[in-house]
């Protein structure tokens, strides 16, 4: 990813999302190859199946802490923050932005208790969280804005 091969590290990752899903690799692996696969895709504008990965990763990854409970790890937490991000992004990109205001919001609930208030991760979700807000308002019901329809009952 960081040399710009995006498409060969997809196919990489998809190889080895299928190889720890048949070796029964433990649920917060499979999300890190989950997220990872949704940053390519979001590289490569394809916000849609971007957002259905960071889905799959929030799901494994809820399940994973709420299975652990007390004992679940501060780099759980930090993934879910995560996927929360990924998923909140994703939306974003495609306009859902009630969605995207809620998975902020969830995220940055998450980052604060875990991660505490001044970590990076915890403000960028609350910032985002904000600009998520204030577009869903400008914007309502998840829509882009529309250009009017242009006036034609003149000279016709």
């Amino acid at each position: 990813k960081k040399v710009g091969k995006l498409h060969a590290a997809l196919s990489y990752l998809r190889k080895a999302l299928k190889i720890e899903l048949s070796l029964q690799t433990d649920d917060t692996t499979v999300a890190g190859t989950h997220l990872n696969i949704c940053a390519i895709l979001s590289k490569l504008d394809k916000h849609d199946k971007a957002v259905k990965h960071a889905e799959c990763a929030l799901q494994l990854i809820i399940a994973r802490v709420g299975v652990a409970g007390d004992s679940t790890s501060q780099e759980e937490y930090s993934m879910l923050a995560i996927a929360y991000h990924n998923v909140a992004v994703e939306q974003d990109y495609m306009h859902q932005w009630d969605q995207a205001a809620q998975a902020y919001q969830q995220g940055h609930q998450v980052a604060k208790k875990c991660l505490g208030e001044q970590h990076p991760l915890t403000q960028t979700l609350g910032k985002n969280c904000e600009a998520a807000v204030q577009k869903s308002q400008k914007f309502p019901r998840d829509r882009p804005p529309v250009a009017p329809a242009p006036d034609r009952s003149r000279g016709a």
